[in-house]
């Protein structure tokens, strides 16, 4: 250390003393930035947990609406039957059954069996089992469906309906 570098460590106080040059932070200084991230943290996490939630509840609702017009257009596309099925609570699960191409009587999936009620932790409720759409891509269904979507928090909750002639309403 030069004489340089140590006189600049010591510096001359206004009442004529020598000190050291303050450098960190201390202890109380630490402590109330702690308490002021906790304090933060605290008032903003369920906030952050009710929108994570309705998120989720909004993805569920559009991947059921997808799974519908999916159905549709397959009926169409091959000129066959194509079926949305459905299972209730909180292992829900979406897929889509058609006739296959290469052997017509039968059956394909297609896009896999989908938990929905695991990937976006939520919970189903329908009002039938499956939607059936005809070649003209119409449903001979008599009733309407509809699905309740909910999710983890109070907050989040939703539904698809679809109407009798398979459209999907909201």
């Amino acid at each position: 250390m030069t004489c340089g570098q140590a006189r600049n460590m010591y510096k001359t106080t206004p009442t004529g003393g020598i000190g050291m040059r303050r450098l960190g932070f201390t202890t109380i200084e630490l402590l109330i930035v702690i308490v002021l991230i906790g304090v933060i943290v605290t008032i903003g996490f369920p906030r952050i947990r009710r929108t994570l939630d309705k998120t989720n509840v909004r993805s569920a609702r559009v991947y059921l609406s997808t799974a519908v017009a999916t159905a549709r257009a397959a009926a169409v596309q091959r000129g066959c039957r194509a079926v949305v099925h459905f299972t209730s609570g909180a292992s829900g699960t979406v897929w889509v059954t058609t006739c296959s191409r290469a052997n017509p009587a039968a059956l394909d999936t297609i896009g896999g069996v989908v938990q929905l009620a695991s990937r976006y932790n939520v919970t189903l409720a329908v009002t039938t089992d499956s939607i059936r759409f005809d070649p003209n891509g119409l449903s001979p269904e008599t009733a309407a469906a509809t699905i309740q979507i909910t999710g983890a928090t109070s907050y989040g909750h939703d539904s698809v309906y679809v109407n009798q002639l398979g459209k999907v309403v909201r």
